[in-house]
């Protein structure tokens, strides 16, 4: 609406953020402006609505539109990498609540109920100086590239892994002449979502003087390398997530002292609480 005269009473950006990935990984016109210097502004009252709406939660819908309300610079959420994700997620709650954050833990020693502050500014610090490790070296003569995954992407293998480990959980009620079958079925099927995983992460195959970038020759060699391969990618994988996870938060029972860590998780049904 033009010449609104409310329009100075609009929300403004309450701070700005630097992105992990350094602007790297994203897709031609996604990301507009400086990568360091991203301005979030505080979520609206409809933002907060679809952070109570469990299926936008189940699917990553209510990620992507928040980003997208409090990120200007960002067009489609969908396509951030998955690197960006903990730091703007955490930025939009510092804007819009402050950057202390209570979170209540039972002492595993003596039983008492504890409530931590946790300063969420620190974790941005943390996130600001990572670097995502894009190389996977085989062996002396094969080497891959690899990158993270998009949101989008991220969020597919996630909600299909959990509906198959449902259906697997769920092979325990049926008759034994028909749970092994099921159960096969089940495990070829997250065989083939971890391969699908390793083409999504893979860009290419370096070989003495050649460079794969060819999809169906990827997956035809992933589907006959030995374990030792696949294991090799597993590990790289499973270490970028550890590095580029949420550190633990070191506390201690205020009753007995007993120490303990507490897992700051990105479950934005408890969050945004």
């Amino acid at each position: 609406m033009a010449n609104n005269p409310l329009q100075k009473y609009f929300r403004q950006p309450k701070i700005s953020v630097s992105l992990p990935s350094k602007g790297l990984f994203y897709e031609r016109g996604v990301l507009a402006g400086d990568y360091n210097n991203v301005p979030i502004f505080a979520m609206t009252g409809m933002d907060e609505i679809i952070f109570k709406t469990p299926d936008a939660l189940f699917n990553g819908e209510a990620v992507t539109k928040v980003v997208e309300s409090c990120c200007p610079y960002i067009s489609d959420a969908k396509k951030v990498p998955s690197l960006d994700i903990d730091t703007l997620m955490i930025a939009i709650r510092i804007a819009t609540f402050g950057p202390k954050m209570t979170i209540e833990q039972t002492c595993k020693n003596c039983g008492e109920e504890n409530q931590y502050e946790i300063n969420l500014s620190n974790l941005l610090d943390y996130f600001k100086d990572l670097t995502f490790s894009t190389q996977v070296q085989v062996n002396s003569e094969l080497s891959l590239k690899i990158r993270p995954l998009s949101y989008e992407e991220m969020t597919a293998v996630a909600t299909e892994n959990f509906k198959l480990q449902k259906m697997l959980y769920q092979t325990i009620e049926l008759p034994d002449d028909q749970k092994q079958t099921q159960m096969d079925q089940i495990y070829a099927q997250l065989a083939e979502l971890q391969l699908e995983l390793y083409l999504m992460t893979i860009e290419a195959v370096q070989i003495p003087g050649e460079q794969v970038t060819d999809k169906n020759m990827i997956r035809e060699w992933l589907q006959n390398a030995d374990r030792e391969v696949y294991q090799q990618i597993k590990d790289k994988l499973e270490s970028n997530k550890e590095v580029w996870s949420i550190p633990k938060q070191h506390v201690n029972c205020a009753s007995c002292g007993t120490a303990d860590d507490i897992q700051i998780t990105m479950d934005q049904s408890n969050f945004f609480v």
